[in-house]
């Protein structure tokens, strides 16, 4: 499949309405790259209302680099906009899939290319979300997010806490509407863990790329999470630490939230279950990961 890149593929003091209005006879679907900072461009305007009425709005998609499907409004609203995830990128590439000539790729082998490509190709939209975020602002996400993974015994005690993290996970997703890393997104069962790549770097690089810390400890395990705390800690991460006891936690951690502001530990007197912790999540989003 051969891609046309406006923003490289047209010559300097070439026309570029007319570089533009030759590429789309020669092309079959269109996607818009918009940021906070290009939103209200006047050249990406005219793009997309060359690109509408050239293919029609079901051959258009934006793609949401640092934008959420609210911050769309006037002409672009009118478009089936996709942010970056999973699932979004899945069926833009199906809908692109199904416009290929001479012949779209069949379900099963789209399905099977895409779950191979899909690692290459998230943390490229991770780096691209990244560099258009504004100077001073170098965060991919908003939330790291750590929980017990393969500390857990057996299949079902995996599911079962899993279930009840994922109750967090969404409130900050949905309904707070901040980027957050999960490494447990993705692994359904401790099966999977042998079938996914999981690479502990992976969590240190988006560790890296967040801006504030979640540990989720149930009880005393020994886990790869504590670890991660620690090293929230030494890139100064505003730190929240949902414990069931205090004294669960290693000595030195247990105490830091006596000797540093970055570090917040809540027991069991703050809140009372996962679904209780989610509500509060939402209620105290401003005070804990800021407006």
């Amino acid at each position: 499949m051969e891609v046309f890149l406006s923003s490289e593929d047209i010559a300097k003091g070439s026309q570029w309405f007319h570089e533009l209005g030759k590429v789309l006879d020669e092309s079959s679907f269109g996607i818009l790259c918009l940021t906070r900072q290009n939103l209200g461009a006047p050249w990406v305007l005219y793009e997309a209302g060359a690109l509408g009425k050239h293919f029609g709005q079901a051959r258009v998609v934006p793609l949401l680099i640092d934008l959420k499907m609210p911050d769309l409004e006037g002409p672009l609203a009118q478009f089936n906009a996709a942010e970056l995830e999973k699932d979004e990128i899945a069926k833009l590439v199906s809908a692109i899939n199904a416009h290929l000539q001479p012949a779209p790729l069949s379900a099963e082998k789209l399905k099977k290319a895409f779950k191979t490509w899909w690692p290459t190709l998230e943390k490229s939209l991770n780096q691209a979300r990244t560099d258009a975020l504004p100077a001073g602002k170098k965060f991919t996400y908003d939330v790291f997010l750590s929980t017990p993974m393969a500390a857990f015994k057996t299949d079902a005690e995996y599911r079962s806490g899993r279930a009840e993290f994922k109750k967090v996970f969404d409130a900050l997703k949905q309904q707070c509407a901040l980027s957050v890393y999960w490494a447990s997104e993705k692994i359904e069962s401790i099966d999977d863990f042998d079938t996914l790549d999981v690479s502990a770097m992976d969590d240190l690089v988006a560790l890296k790329q967040s801006h504030r810390f979640v540990l989720l400890y149930p009880q005393k395990l020994p886990t790869s999470a504590l670890f991660e705390a620690g090293y929230a800690l030494a890139l100064d991460c505003d730190s929240h630490y949902f414990v069931r006891d205090r004294d669960d936690l290693p000595f030195l951690m247990r105490e830091l939230a006596g000797v540093t502001q970055k570090v917040r530990i809540h027991t069991d007197t703050d809140w009372k279950d996962y679904d209780d912790l989610s509500e509060k999540m939402v209620r105290y989003k401003d005070k804990w990961f800021g407006k």
